[in-house]
């Protein structure tokens, strides 16, 4: 008897697989640099005054504000720019900046 993998399985697996360094449609096309900040690995991207900094790393429930801290000083080594005044926001897997640069 034949087994077959269930649709869902299979969706989930491609998921899971696409999403690990897929920037948003802002940064498509866009080099990113990686690194490590505070016990986090990003993918950090800019397009002119914008950069997105996608964690990339697996972590069991880290802390929102950990990671936005962290995730802020990886946008600022890599792009050498100021984040603009409450020009930093996302969640523990994305985090987009205003830049300040100049």
């Amino acid at each position: 008897m034949k087994k077959s993998i269930p649709l869902s399985a299979v969706v989930v697996a491609f998921l899971s697989l696409s999403a690990c360094d897929s920037p948003s449609l802002a940064f498509q096309g866009q080099p990113a640099t990686q690194l490590e900040m505070d016990g986090f690995t990003f993918s950090v991207r800019q397009r002119g005054d914008k950069a997105e900094a996608m964690r990339i790393n697996r972590v069991w429930r880290p802390s929102e504000t950990a990671v936005l801290a962290a995730a802020e000083k990886a946008i600022r080594l890599v792009t050498g720019c100021d984040i603009a005044k409450n020009g930093l926001h996302g969640d523990q897997a994305i985090v987009q900046a205003h830049l300040a640069c100049g």
